[in-house]
């Protein structure tokens, strides 16, 4: 009697999507030399799955782009976000 050996692979792809209110704006970013958008610093925290202190720690690294608004709260790109 032959043994049979029958592989599978299993693929898996997750996808989220996340419904919010619009909370940011299209800017341009001196730094990027191009428009992105720009979110609150809570926002951009949840978008990476990261706590504001941490956001903050880029921010001070300057390896983020930011700018504050009306002195507010910072604002970040979300392009350099991504390329963290």
């Amino acid at each position: 009697m032959t043994k049979v050996r029958t592989n599978f692979l299993i693929e898996t792809h997750e996808i989220s999507i996340v419904k919010r209110r619009k909370m940011f704006f299209r800017d341009f970013c001196e730094y990027c030399q191009r428009e992105v958008s720009m979110f609150p610093l809570e926002e951009a925290a949840f978008l990476v799955c990261q706590n504001t202190e941490e956001i903050y720690s880029l921010m001070n690294e300057r390896k983020i782009h930011f700018r504050y608004l009306s002195g507010e709260k910072p604002y970040i790109c979300l392009t350099s976000l991504c390329l963290v």
